[in-house]
């Protein structure tokens, strides 16, 4: 496609400023691979690599291209090839590398071949809202210059691609609406990454006590089997993350006192688990948040009247839990039905009497069990 375009540019200087450094491709093409015609000049082999790891995907590992996105996908100059973008190399800006590829939306049915490993120089790519399946290849982490990968909204299976792991210069990754299953290797919280989503898979782990070592802005991790206990170390968080998003995961201890030490964040949301004991005072550290959720689980006492007194709180939801008390000050934030089923006195939409004291009678563990049964 013609125009690497601006966002392009900065992703690929920024992948290489982030101390990637370019390693020549070990993949070997070999001759004619990927139907190379022997008349046809590449202007590096960098390009040529490029042309032999697309044209390897289109001919072998595409079944199904409604859009017919990569219809034109022939001949030598890969950069007029839809949806993949050139940019001057950032250390020589004399040569053009194959620095991206975007089919998102393609609804393509296929897999990821291994030839892929040889588009050394890639930045971004983005593959979402297709049909790609089958697992990630190894040769992937070849790709030393990805900066963003982009694989959610397709059928991708097996365990955490750990391919992911060994990519030095990557910085955002959506592994969102796939078939992943198993663990998810701690070493993913101590990689330098903004963005992480892994929400809506098969996973199923404990988070890790280095979970909080993560610089990210944004993660999300819902509709998970976590389980377990939200670490303390999240309060290691402060100064980077903005958005975190656990809705569905199994957490099931107590919120540790350490999530008000993220003043940064915007957006908290640990609904529909299995938390018990009170809603911690120390929330009203986060002053930033705009929308707090944490309905649908099992905490029980007072709303803290600071919570609701949060300078830039738009949208608090703690229904269907079994608190007690609501101050006056957050009916601002609590939208129509925001506080339904809880044990508020005087309040409409409320667990019926019978339905608290049960509960009262029985409450779950104490907060100093980390984990309930």
């Amino acid at each position: 496609m013609r125009g690497a375009g601006f966002l392009l540019l900065v992703v690929f200087a920024v992948a290489v400023a982030g101390g990637a450094v370019a390693a020549a491709a070990d993949l070997d093409g070999g001759d004619g691979g990927g139907g190379v015609a022997a008349e046809w000049r590449f202007p590096s082999s960098r390009m040529r690599d490029a042309y032999v790891a697309l044209q390897t995907w289109r001919r072998e590992a595409i079944f199904s291209d409604p859009g017919n996105l990569t219809a034109d996908w022939v001949g030598p100059d890969v950069c007029n090839y839809t949806g993949v973008f050139c940019a001057p190399l950032p250390w020589d800006r004399r040569e053009v590398a194959v620095a991206g590829v975007d089919l998102n939306h393609g609804d393509i049915a296929g897999y990821l071949p291994p030839e892929l490993g040889l588009l050394a120089d890639l930045a971004l790519l983005h593959l979402n809202s297709n049909r790609f399946c089958g697992v990630l290849p190894a040769t992937l982490r070849r790709l030393r210059l990805l900066h963003e990968l982009d694989l959610s909204n397709n059928r991708f299976v097996g365990r955490f691609p750990e391919v992911v792991l060994d990519m030095p210069a990557l910085r955002f990754l959506d592994l969102r609406f796939n078939d992943f299953e198993g663990g998810v290797p701690r070493q993913l919280f101590d990689r330098p990454l903004d963005a992480i989503f892994l929400n809506h898979n098969r996973f199923r782990f404990d988070l890790p006590d280095n979970f909080g070592n993560s610089p990210v802005s944004v993660i999300v991790l819902a509709h998970n089997s976590f389980g377990g206990c939200l670490p303390a170390s999240l309060g290691n968080m402060s100064g980077t993350l903005n958005e975190i998003l656990l809705i569905n995961t199994g957490l099931s201890s107590c919120l540790p006192p350490e999530v008000g030490m993220l003043r940064e964040v915007t957006v908290f949301d640990v609904s529909f688990n299995r938390l018990a004991g009170p809603l911690p005072s120390a929330v009203a550290g986060m002053r930033k948040v705009e929308q707090l959720d944490v309905a649908h689980n099992l905490l029980t006492g007072a709303i803290p009247q600071a919570v609701c007194e949060l300078p830039r709180l738009k949208n608090f939801t703690f229904a269907y839990n079994f608190f007690t008390g609501e101050p006056p000050s957050c009916a601002h934030a609590v939208p129509r039905y925001g506080d339904r089923r809880n044990c508020l006195p005087n309040r409409p939409a409320q667990r019926t009497l019978r339905q608290c004291a049960a509960f009262f009678a029985r409450p779950p563990h104490a907060c100093s069990s980390t984990v309930f049964p």
